[in-house]
């Protein structure tokens, strides 16, 4: 499928972004790139931050898209598995996305994106606590989110894949213990 000018230039704003940074990337470079002038930029786009707007929300669209099946799960100890899952699969599909996002962790818009997506995670969480008993679910939902946030900042930088699943094991293992 042939993809719109729109499309280019969204993609090549995302990977420039995360490969130099948000404030390091102007426009001119994100057109030259795109193959399309400055100018359609700013037609498509009234300024820079609002293409980066658009690209962490198009971002958090496909992550969104990606995770649905992994907290729809109505076992609550498989759906605490499948969110200590996320980190991988999510980071593996959307790496740019993710490199941008750990760029981008001061950014308001950044943030307000990323607040929203783990906001309806958490809630999934507290629900999936609740149903096994947990006394706290609340306070468990925000140290397993926590775990998670570390865990797909770990995945990023790191890559080490098989390290990475053996932590995601173990602490399933103490989920699962119950």
């Amino acid at each position: 499928m042939l993809k719109t000018k729109k499309e280019i230039i969204l993609e090549t704003a995302l990977n420039l972004f995360a490969d130099r940074g948000y404030e390091a990337t102007p426009t001119s470079l994100i057109a030259r790139e795109a193959g399309v002038s400055e100018g359609l930029i700013f037609k498509h786009y009234q300024n820079k931050v609002n293409l980066l707007e658009e690209v962490v929300k198009a971002g958090y669209r496909r992550i969104t898209d990606k995770s649905k099946g992994l907290v729809t799960e109505n076992d609550p100890a498989r759906l605490i598995e499948n969110v200590l899952d996320m980190p991988l699969k999510l980071v593996e599909d959307e790496r740019n996305f993710w490199r941008m996002q750990f760029r981008l962790v001061d950014e308001e818009i950044a943030q307000k994106h990323h607040n929203r997506y783990t906001h309806s995670v958490m809630q999934k969480l507290v629900e999936a606590f609740t149903k096994l008993g947990y006394k706290e679910p609340v306070l468990e939902s925000e140290v397993l989110m926590l775990m998670v946030e570390g865990l797909w900042r770990l995945f990023l930088t790191n890559g080490d894949k098989n390290h990475f699943k053996m932590m995601v094991e173990l602490i399933k293992s103490k989920y699962t213990k119950r």
